[in-house]
């Protein structure tokens, strides 16, 4: 990170059913966050709702453009749906989580 550098946390499906004692400890960054001046900051995607037309054609540009590239985490059929809502919940995925029946 550059010195000033901010950092935006968004979303935290993974821990959601974690025993709040196990994740990892914000003190190992400290250090860094510090002597970088950082900035961190929480985002809530639902607080810019008002935005969401206007990001989705954005967003839509951009990938038609190939200037962004949508990740996918296929599984294989339905038999195979409560394994990946499971894995969406553990953190498994990267990308968008996506069941193809």
């Amino acid at each position: 990170m550059n010195q000033h550098g901010r950092v935006v946390v968004v979303g935290s499906i993974s821990s959601y059913n974690e025993d709040q004692t196990n994740l990892p400890k914000a003190a190992i960054l400290q250090p860094a966050i510090l002597y970088r001046r950082l900035t961190v900051s929480g985002y809530i995607v639902w607080d810019s709702r008002e935005r969401f037309p206007e990001a989705f054609d954005q967003i839509i540009k951009w990938i038609q453009s190939g200037k962004i590239v949508a990740k996918e985490h296929v599984t294989e059929g339905f038999d195979n749906l409560y394994d990946a809502l499971v894995g969406v919940l553990k953190g498994d995925n990267i990308g968008k989580a996506v069941v193809k029946i």
